[in-house]
Formats: structure tokens, sequence, C-alpha cells
């Protein structure tokens, strides 16, 4: 019998959509036959919910050297076929963890941004190793086309073996997209969503709304170190009365379906949850040229594009959409592209590739 033995490894289920996308693939792997096992250096119920109770679970440890031991254990024991990691240091802490064990599976790591965005010490300690894990590793895996070229080339990565699958995304029944007339009749809400942080760009969305018509507004999903200097900037602007801070919320459909857009002022992304999700719900969006949007919307043609940092271009391209917000079925049939199903097809034919015998 083949080894269909797997184990899905980060950080945490946190808050976060990278995280999420992990627990979905995971969970839907397991569904497919798949002997599927999620392990964490700490518990967290942020994302918890998309983890099906029947999936095995196993906390290796905060501290990063018990975490690469109880990994190194975990991999001789167990022998997964491939071993997946994501997010910041569980790369790297899963490639040394594999030389610590002496397990011969295929080990599979993968980015879910650039370094820009990378706060912690051993998290840009794992892009500046690229070189090497890109080598050690059976693939390094991208969420899109352009973070793939991002790798290759500022960290040399070795191409053949750096492979693009573009996140699984969760989508509503189609029967709960609006129509044309439905959409148009929506009050003029824009929903961001995202972590609260520099280069997520709200801050430049907050001043985008101040230029915006007087009755648009804004409803933000996601918290973090910038939501109170945000809140002060709306302040400042006279626009608090126009912003709804929702903070983080693990299940956010309900605010997709009162929307009438989705923004996205990123100064960078890698691919965009967020933008899928909103074209899911056959909401129009209006999104920053900062790598992963150009891909999702291909180059603007299910979207607009403007330039990070610019809240004029932002508010007039926030104004022109609300004013037409179009037909939602193209939107719809677009993120389809982006399934569940689709990328556990990927997921599925790589196993087949480079799993060991």
């Amino acid at each position: 019998m083949p080894n269909r033995r797997l184990l899905f490894y980060t950080h945490g289920l946190v808050g976060g959509g990278a995280e999420r996308v992990w627990a979905l693939v995971a969970s839907g792997l397991l569904r497919r036959g798949w002997d599927v096992t999620f392990g964490v250096d700490f518990e967290d119920g942020a994302n918890e919910g998309f983890l099906p109770p029947e999936l095995k679970r196993v906390v290796f440890g905060r501290s990063h050297t018990k975490a690469i031991a109880e990994i190194a254990r975990f991999l001789k024991r167990d022998q997964p076929a491939v071993a997946f990691a994501a997010v910041g240091a569980s790369n790297l802490k899963l490639m040394l963890a594999r030389m610590r064990s002496g397990w011969h599976g295929a080990a599979v790591l993968s980015a879910h941004g650039r370094f820009d965005a990378e706060p912690r010490f051993l998290g840009r300690l794992t892009y500046r190793a690229t070189p090497l894990t890109s080598r050690w590793a059976a693939r390094t895996l991208t969420v899109s086309d352009d973070l793939r070229s991002y790798l290759i080339k500022r960290f040399r990565a070795r191409p053949d073996r750096v492979t693009t699958i573009h996140n699984a995304i969760h989508l509503p029944p189609s029967d709960h997209v609006p129509n044309t007339a439905q959409l148009a009749a929506r009050p003029d809400i824009v929903l961001a969503v995202g972590r609260m942080v520099p280069e997520k760009g709200f801050s430049t969305l907050i001043d985008a709304l101040a230029l915006t018509k007087p009755n648009t507004r804004l409803v933000i999903l996601g918290d973090g170190p910038e939501r109170a200097a945000l809140e002060s900037q709306a302040i400042a602007l006279g626009v608090q009365g126009r912003i709804d801070f929702r903070g983080y919320r693990a299940e956010p459909w309900p605010a997709y379906r009162e929307a009438k857009m989705l923004a996205l002022p990123s100064w960078t992304e890698a691919f965009g949850n967020v933008l899928v999700e909103a074209l899911g719900h056959g909401l129009p969006v209006v999104a920053t040229r900062c790598g992963g949007p150009e891909e999702v919307l291909e180059d603007g043609k299910h979207g607009t594009l403007v330039p990070p940092r610019d809240p004029t271009a932002l508010a007039a391209a926030i104004d022109a959409t609300l004013a037409s917000p179009g037909d939602p079925a193209p939107r719809r049939a677009r993120a389809e592209d982006f399934s569940i199903d689709r990328a556990l097809d990927k997921f599925e034919a790589l196993i087949a590739e480079i799993a060991p015998e």
C-alpha cells in the first residue's frame, strides 16, 4: 500500500489568510482519503473552526528549539510521505527537523508573502536561506506566479523546484450571489478585510474615504497593532461616523453579503485571498497594483487596479465602482478558478510527483 500519511505544519491557527488556507487544504485532503495530521507550535482558536474534529492534531511547543525536536520525533515516528510547512519560520524549522530526524520523505515549503511584510527575525532568516532550502526541499510552493518570480530573482530560489499553487478559497454557494439589480440596490458600503499593519494600506483607504461621496460607508474586518492609529486618523479626518471597525471575524461572510464592493489598498500583496472571496460573492473590487492583485484580476479584467498609496486615485475608483457595480456573474466565474477543489487537485498531483515510493 502507498504511504498516504501527510503532515501540515504552521506556527498556529491564528487569524490570518495563510493559516486559513492551510487548514482548508489539510481538511480537503482528509476528505479525499489522505491520512492527515495538522501540527502547530501553539493552540489558537481564530481559525480552529476550519479543521474538522476527526483531523489529527499535534502541538509541538512554542519554543523554537523544542518545536524542532518534537517535529523531528514526529517525522521519525510517523514517517509521513510528505510534510508541508507554511508561514514565517515554519519552513526553516521543518528543514532543521528533517536533518535531525533522518526522515526521507518529501519536504514541501511554502511562501505566502514577500520579505518586506515579514516582521520577525526568524521569518526573515527563512527568506535569506532560500538559496539553500529551495534546493534541499522537494518543492517550494508560492501562492502566485508573481511571488515565484520574486523568490527566484531576489533570493535565488532554484527555479525547477519552485511551483505555484494559488490559494484555496472558500466560496459561498452560487445561489448566494446577487444578480445585477440586487447588487445595485445595496447601500454604498465598501468592505475591506485584513490585518491592521502598515503594508495593508488601511491608512490610504481612510484618506480615500474622506475624498469619496458623503454617503459612502466603510466596513473594516480585521485587527492588529495599527488599529488605534487608524481610529485616530478617522477622527482627525472627520469620517469616524462613516467607518465601522468590526475587528477580526473568522466567519466574514455576512459582511460580503451586505457590501456593494471591496477595496484592497495594500502596498504589497502576494496573492489577495479577500479579492477572490469578494469575487466569489459577486462583488466588484478595487485593488492596488502590488503583485498578487494583478494576477487575480487578470490585469484589470475582473476589477479596477490603482497605484498603491494614492488616495485620490483610490477614491475616484471607489466612487465609479459604487455608481456602476456591474454584473456579478463573470466575477463569480473567475473566483471558481481558485476554488478549494481545484487547489486540492494540484496538491494531489504534486504529491504523486514527489512522494517517495
